[in-house]
């Protein structure tokens, strides 16, 4: 029951086809890390061009709700109101979620966040994790090509409409589908397709306290409904309380988005019925008048699925019909092709969809918040130097009087993936940053990762027909660019005490290792290099971490910046044949994934980049290792790990064997 279930709600959203086959919407869901319909929420806002507040609901909804549960019984009415703030009189629940994300990264930025978050019943922790999700998420639309480093397509262009309250409407709306309710206003109550009796949650801020003992439920459901402005709301989950339904996080939309958004893409043959068609197939309802009877004759049907319908003038039902048409037909056509620029005829399809959400909520009078598009505040420590950022670089043969600039060196560097982010730290931040002693090799202009990201240079690696099996791939996972920026300055790395141990476990078994790195949400690789068991006297701020291991001496053989557009044909059968973007800190690559993914990196001809003449040089090591590492299963020692100058070998990849050959 439930594998059927579930069969059917996707077949419901469109990620099936009835044949029971992905199609290319649910294929994009698969990468996303996050349920179907909250995926098709995010695609959805990709090509409306309002990508980050929905974002932000997403990710809200797909964790938990940041409002906090009132401690005290005489607090709630306090949190209601609250809530009621941030939703700024919208009637949608989701809106006070995005305020209220807006308002914590605020005062998290003026240094007062935990007085706020104790003052509007918010958790800073959930706020802390909707951040990292968000980062995620965005790395994988990078990934899947739906967000582009500049230009058209890039993260700017898919906030165009985010400002636009009935755009982002339109995503959600397209997303909680078939979730809706509609106001009977006949019988004073709310209804879905399969119940009669729903109410709204008490933490929902389209549910109303009684002002008084006096006000009975019955009464304060019709005063709801009596002061809703349209008969249609979206809502993210059904709760059960005996015979009564309360639906979870309600947000209200206009008739015109759901005749355009919801239901499938794909309406069934009979879903428009001309004036006649619908009298004489039994659609019309008699009416007590006659003149009323006369005016419903020459309205026509407009079915969406069998429960959502409705009665309009014919012109009216034709347009919208031809409207839905053309918008599902761009939402398909960026399915099939994400890194594709839009036509002159799809940005007009686009901005007619915009003009006609615009129009129905003033007609309406509906509220338009401001604000609502702003940008996410990226964290401040993920793009600035530690240290203080107007101090002067110390004079040196080999630096200037001058500051050394963040923005230049990440844009001379090619980590142009952060380059729309860097629009929200402020001016201090962004400007410049000062010199660092850990560089101290570094001229002021570039930074270690500038000369890394060279694309002229080569590395040159000697043919071979046999592919090579004594090298193992594993895949880091880096927090932030910082940290990669120190290892390429210093040749070290830090690891998890999970991957750690798989390291050294490859090391005991005198294979050789080889490390490619990705910053999380970045969507490229930054290059690869090949771990030695050398535990480094060196261990930087940015290693300090709790969660982290030792540090190791690293050797960076390539480091380039590769998207992870170019590497979706490589699935990883040691991941389930996932992509191998899609890996967690220490997954081990499958050697011919791995070896292919090198090659990309390296940009080379398509051969073997590691030879098994390139692997007598670390036969050295084996000897060392079957010494110092035993051949048992008891944990390996710090004191085992240490590396014994004597034995020490080159530091060089490559000896001469290898260049010989």
């Amino acid at each position: 029951m439930v594998t059927r279930n579930a069969v059917t709600l996707l077949k419901t959203i469109d990620a099936l086809d009835p044949w029971e086959e992905l199609t290319e919407l649910g294929l994009h869901l698969l990468d996303l890390p996050i349920e179907p319909r909250l995926g098709k929420m995010v695609l959805y806002s990709v090509v409306l061009k309002c990508l980050d507040p929905v974002l932000t609901i997403v990710c809200c909804l797909a964790y938990r709700d940041p409002f906090l549960l009132p401690s005290e019984p005489g607090q709630k009415r306090a949190a209601y109101m609250v809530k009621r703030k941030f939703a700024c009189d919208t009637y949608s629940d989701h809106m006070a979620l995005l305020r209220a994300f807006q308002a914590w990264q605020k005062a998290k930025a003026e240094g007062h966040e935990h007085s706020f978050c104790s003052r509007n019943f918010l958790s800073a922790a959930t706020m802390e994790m909707i951040v990292g999700m968000r980062s995620q998420l965005l790395g994988q639309l990078r990934a899947s090509g739906f967000v582009k480093a500049r230009g058209t397509g890039d993260i700017r262009d898919l906030n165009s409409n985010s400002e636009i309250w009935a755009v982002v409407k339109a995503a959600l709306c397209a997303g909680t589908y078939p979730n809706l309710i509609r106001v009977d206003r006949d019988r004073q109550q709310f209804i879905t397709q399969k119940e009669t009796k729903v109410r709204f949650h008490h933490s929902s801020v389209l549910n109303k306290l009684p002002l008084s003992s006096k006000q009975t439920v019955a009464h304060m459901r019709k005063q709801i409904v009596a002061e809703l402005p349209c008969d249609w709301l979206i809502y993210e989950e059904m709760m059960r309380t005996g015979s009564i339904a309360h639906a979870h996080c309600c947000t209200l939309v206009t008739p015109i988005t759901v005749a355009i958004f919801s239901g499938p893409a794909r309406l069934p043959l009979d879903a428009l019925h001309e004036p006649d068609q619908a009298h004489l197939e039994g659609y019309m309802e008699e009416e007590d008048s006659e003149d009323d009877s006369k005016y419903d004759n020459q309205k026509a049907m407009f079915k969406i699925d069998d429960w959502i319908s409705f009665r309009v003038e014919p012109e009216i039902a034709r347009l919208v019909l031809q409207l839905r048409q053309k918008w599902h037909a761009l939402f398909l056509k960026r399915m099939h092709s994400p890194s594709k620029l839009l036509t002159q005829a799809d940005e007009a399809v686009l901005r007619t969809v915009v003009g006609v959400l615009i129009a129905e909520d003033q007609a309406l009078n509906l509220q338009q918040p401001s604000g609502i598009g702003q940008r996410p505040r990226p964290l401040v420590m993920d793009y600035c130097s530690p240290v203080h950022l107007g101090r002067q670089m110390q004079s040196s043969p080999n630096h200037n009087t001058s500051f050394y600039n963040s923005s230049a060196a990440y844009s001379n560097s090619g980590l142009s993936f952060f380059s729309d982010e860097q629009s929200g730290i402020s001016g201090s931040c962004s400007s410049a940053s000062s010199y660092n002693p850990a560089y101290g090799n570094c001229s002021p202009r570039t930074s270690p990762m500038s000369h890394a990201f060279n694309s002229h240079s080569k590395l040159e690696f000697p043919q071979s027909n046999i592919g090579n099996s004594r090298i193992r791939y594993f895949i880091i996972k880096a927090n932030t660019s910082r940290v990669v920026e120190v290892s390429m300055a210093k040749n070290i790395w830090a690891f998890t005490p999970t991957t750690e141990r798989k390291l050294i476990s490859a090391i005991k078994e005198g294979r050789d290792v080889i490390l490619i790195f990705s910053i999380q949400g970045s969507g490229h690789f930054q290059g690869f290099a090949r771990f030695t068991p050398h535990i480094s006297d060196h261990r930087p701020p940015e290693f300090r971490s709790a969660n982290l291991g030792s540090c190791y001496q690293i050797e960076w053989l390539k480091k380039a910046n590769i998207p992870f557009q170019s590497t979706r044909h490589l699935q990883n059968a040691w991941n389930e044949n996932r992509k191998v973007q899609i890996s967690r800190d220490g997954q081990e690559l499958e050697p011919t994934v791995g070896e292919s993914l090198c090659q990309l990196i390296v940009k080379g001809q398509p051969q073997p980049i590691f030879t098994p003449d390139c692997i007598k040089t670390n036969r050295r090591h084996l000897g060392y290792c079957r010494e110092n590492f035993p051949n048992d299963s008891s944990p390996v020692s710090r004191n085992q790990m240490q590396w014994d100058p004597q034995n020490q070998v080159s530091a060089s990849w490559y000896d001469s064997s290898c260049s010989a050959s």
